[in-house]
């Protein structure tokens, strides 16, 4: 009798997993169209080393990043103009790489997902592209991408996308 039951609960777990329900992982939903990201500063100096992934929806915090960003040059420009009541500010930053290694927002997009309590909710979608040169140089960079995009008060979840730089030889390719 006790194996019967151990089976049927298998066999239950199993069915719910085919269906996407019993914490298996969920096909990704294609993205519904949003508003481009408008890069507002690109710079690989290392004012920010770290690899990080930022959403900023306030002024105040939006200076902090700004005055780190823009640390390392020798004359850094002034904040960017964002209306915080309309917009939210994204930083990407790849840690360190090399020279001729890029990081960019390259989309965002309306999904849906399960949240923690199991329930579907909409969130944004970030994919984020970093690119690596075909050669490699032995200096060090630290790419770093701030953008504006149309704010949005649910969750924000970033998507990875390494790729080589498609002037390569062999063609672009994924990076493991």
């Amino acid at each position: 009798m006790r194996v019967n039951t151990v089976l049927s609960v298998l066999a239950a777990a199993l069915v719910l997993t085919g269906c996407g329900r019993g914490g298996g992982a969920a096909a990704p939903q294609p993205m519904a169209p949003y508003p481009a990201p408008v890069r507002i500063y690109y710079d690989d100096t290392g004012g920010i080393a770290d690899s990080l992934r930022l959403v900023v929806k306030d002024a105040a915090e939006f200076e902090r990043v700004w005055q780190r960003a823009t640390s390392r040059q020798t004359s850094p420009p002034p904040p960017a103009s964002v209306d915080f009541n309309r917009d939210m500010v994204l930083v990407v930053g790849a840690g360190r790489l090399t020279p001729g290694d890029q990081i960019t927002v390259d989309s965002v997009g309306l999904t849906r997902a399960m949240n923690a309590a199991g329930r579907m909710v909409e969130l944004l979608s970030v994919v984020v592209k970093t690119t690596t040169a075909c050669e490699r140089i032995a200096f060090d960079a630290y790419p770093l991408e701030i953008v504006r995009v149309r704010r949005f008060d649910g969750e924000v979840r970033f998507v990875e996308n390494r790729v080589q730089a498609q002037n390569c030889r062999d063609g672009p390719e994924p990076i493991p």
